[in-house]
C-alpha cells in the first residue's frame, strides 16, 4: 500500500473517531439537559403540591337522628366556633328546655317535613331542636341541629357581657323566652351531657356554616 493510501486510511479513521466522539458529547449534553429539566420539574412540583399532612381536610362530625346525636351536634358547633364550655352549656340548656334535644318538624312549615326529624311540633312556625322561628333562617337551616346551634351561638355572642352570664339566663335571653325560669332545671343535665360527650366530638379547624358536618359518627340515641 502506498504512503498516500495509508494517509487516506488514517484520515478516514480519525474522521470517524471524531464523529463518534462528537456524538458522545452531544448525547452527554442531552442527558445532562434532561436531568436538569427533570430536577427543575421535581422542585416545582414539591413547591406547588399541598402538604397532605398540613392541608388535610379538617376532622369534623356529622350526626344521625335522636337526642344524643342532636346534643353532640350542639357541642360540635360550639367547638367549631371556639365557644367556651359555659356558652355550649347554654346552647344545650336551651335545646333541652325547648325540645329535650329532639329535632322537630312542623306541619305549619311544610318544607320542614322533608328534613330528617325526630317528631312534630305545632308551635306557630317554630322548628328544630331550638324551636327557632322564621326570623332565624330557612326551614332547612333551622332543621339542621348544627346550623341551628351555630345561629344560637352567633346571637349569643351579640349579647353584651354574655361571657359572665349564667347558662340559664343566657339561654333564655337568646331564645327570647317569656318563661326564663324554665331553663334553670336544665343547666345541670346540660353540663353533665357536655362533659360526658365532649371527648367524642372534639373537632379541629372546623369552620362555621355547617363545616362541622364532614365525617361520619355512628348514630345513637
Amino acid at each position: 500500500m502506498t504512503r498516500n493510501g495509508v494517509t487516506t486510511v488514517n484520515n478516514g479513521t480519525q474522521d470517524a473517531g471524531a464523529v463518534i466522539e462528537a456524538g458522545r458529547r452531544r448525547l452527554r449534553l442531552l442527558l445532562i439537559t434532561a436531568l436538569l429539566a427533570l430536577a427543575v420539574t421535581s422542585i416545582a412540583l414539591v413547591a406547588t403540591t399541598p402538604d397532605r399532612a398540613e392541608r388535610a381536610a379538617p376532622v369534623c362530625l356529622v350526626f344521625g337522628l335522636g337526642p344524643v346525636n342532636n346534643g353532640k351536634a350542639v357541642i360540635a358547633a360550639g367547638l367549631a366556633l371556639d365557644v367556651p364550655e359555659q356558652g355550649i352549656v347554654a346552647g344545650l340548656t336551651a335545646a333541652m328546655q325547648e325540645t329535650e334535644l329532639h329535632n322537630l318538624a312542623n306541619p305549619n312549615v311544610p318544607d320542614s317535613l322533608a328534613a330528617a326529624h325526630d317528631g312534630l311540633a305545632l308551635d306557630h312556625q317554630a322548628l328544630g331542636i331550638l324551636q327557632q322561628g322564621a326570623t332565624w333562617g330557612s326551614a332547612g337551616e333551622r332543621m339542621s341541629p348544627t346550623i341551628a346551634a351555630e345561629k344560637f351561638y352567633t346571637a349569643m355572642r351579640s349579647v353584651e357581657g354574655w361571657q359572665q352570664m349564667a347558662p340559664a339566663e343566657l339561654a333564655a335571653l337568646v331564645q327570647r323566652s317569656a318563661f326564663p325560669e324554665g331553663y334553670r332545671d336544665e343547666v345541670a343535665p346540660a353540663r353533665e351531657f357536655y362533659r360526658r360527650h365532649v371527648g367524642e366530638v372534639q373537632v379541629a379547624h372546623c369552620s362555621a356554616g355547617g363545616a362541622a358536618e364532614a365525617a361520619l359518627v355512628g348514630a345513637g340515641s
